[in-house]
């Protein structure tokens, strides 16, 4: 029973290492960085202001390519968006492979600790449709 206690601790710290990092890391950036704003408008207006910088847009090339700029960051918000779905399944699999390894009690504190994660992502950023 100790091999298997042992296998499940140390998967445990790899996946709860992996969120943390992954949480802690979006924090970051998006506190941190204009472009990981959650605000469309402020991603826009960010890609806008250094591409004109750059590239010295012209009042007329500025409209065309800030259409496209904006097409970009919807898609770009979808695959992330599908990302995050993925990475939750691979998430709640891995979790269910672990559930039976651990003890009644270490189930609950698992579950509480996946709530609290859970709870922080939703006060974070609406979670996108499956």
């Amino acid at each position: 029973m100790g091999k298997w206690k042992t296998i499940a601790g140390v998967l445990l710290v790899l996946i709860l290492g992996a969120l943390t990092g992954s949480l802690g890391t979006e924090w970051f950036l998006k506190s941190r960085h204009p472009l990981f704003k959650q605000d469309p408008e402020q991603r826009v207006a960010f890609i806008m202001q250094r591409l004109s910088d750059r590239l010295d847009l012209s009042a007329a090339q500025r409209p065309a390519i800030e259409t496209v700029v904006r097409r970009m960051d919807e898609e770009l918000q979808r695959h992330l968006d599908q990302q995050r779905l993925e990475m939750r399944r691979i998430l709640d699999s891995y979790a269910a492979v672990i559930k039976p390894m651990l003890s009644p009690e270490q189930q609950e504190k698992l579950a509480a600790f996946r709530q609290e994660l859970e709870a922080r992502r939703k006060n974070r950023r609406p979670p996108p449709e499956p």
